[in-house]
């Protein structure tokens, strides 16, 4: 089923009052380095979750956690 009154396109004589965009710079090197970025800062933040929940399992372990003061 067409619905012929909701014709969204331009007419020819419409364009011209459009400016094209600019060509944008590539920024594959960027991206590359958002990407090696996340992902050592990603493993730095396991890492150190890694380390805090080891301490803890220790203190737990050797019965040396103490609640409060």
């Amino acid at each position: 089923m067409r619905n012929d009154d909701l014709d969204l396109r331009a007419d020819r004589d419409e364009l011209h009052d459009y400016a094209p965009r600019a060509p944008q710079p590539k920024r594959q090197k960027s991206l590359v380095l958002q990407v090696a970025l996340g992902v050592f800062l990603g493993g730095l933040a396991l890492w150190l979750v890694q380390l805090g929940a080891t301490a803890l399992m220790a203190k737990l372990a050797m019965g040396t956690l103490q609640f409060g003061g």
